[in-house]
């Protein structure tokens, strides 16, 4: 079931990729860009679905996994341009946590800010396992990227040390919420309940 599931979300993008593209050149059309955008820079399953969700409800148009297949196609500094280029507000997951990227979205974007989620090693491998266990490359080196991955961490908040305004640092799954980041993005709080996405999962 879950090969068929993962089937089926890679097929999805085919069609995803060409409709963000739409989207996005709309956006453009009515709202025009600019350099205030906020940056999701958290890995996968440390939240980022749920703070996707909650910079929906507060009214940011932000995409899932924006032009990924620039990425992968032409690197880094293409990829930048592009993000310049986009009417969207606020961007999350992949390749937003790849690597040390951030450091050079954060050159190019002096006013944008950062939001890095965390979540503790046990229920991150947990999380982890769960969603990828249908492929064993990346079971067999769970505890290699548990490893760079907090070393990735600790990079980020050394980089951001004299610049703390621009990063917020949330750990959703143990309930850190809209007061966190409506302070941070000095937005009014909703009357909305917090979004957790896939929070049963989180459960041990």
């Amino acid at each position: 079931m879950k090969k068929i599931a993962w089937a089926i979300f890679l097929f999805s993008l085919k069609f995803y990729w060409p409709l963000q593209k739409i989207h996005n050149h709309l956006l453009l059309v009515t709202k025009g860009s600019d350099t205030c955008k906020i940056f999701c820079i958290g890995n996968v399953k440390t939240g980022t679905r749920s703070l996707y969700k909650a910079l929906k409800i507060l009214g940011y148009n932000i995409p899932m996994f924006f032009d990924w297949p620039t990425f992968l196609k032409y690197g880094d500094e293409k990829y930048i341009e592009h993000l310049k280029k986009s009417g969207y507000d606020a961007f999350v997951d992949f390749p937003m946590g790849h690597k040390d990227l951030y450091k050079k979205i954060e050159a190019s974007f002096p006013e944008g800010k950062f939001i890095l989620t965390l979540r503790d090693n046990a229920s991150f491998k947990k999380s982890y396992s769960n969603y990828f266990k249908i492929f064993p490359e990346i079971q067999n080196e769970l505890s290699e990227r548990i490893t760079d991955l907090e070393k990735r961490n600790e990079e980020i908040i050394r980089y951001f040390q004299d610049r703390n305004s621009r990063l917020l640092i949330m750990n959703i799954i143990e309930g850190d919420g809209w007061e966190r980041l409506c302070e941070f993005l000095h937005r009014p709080i909703p009357k909305n309940d917090f979004p957790h996405k896939n929070k049963s999962k989180y459960i041990e």
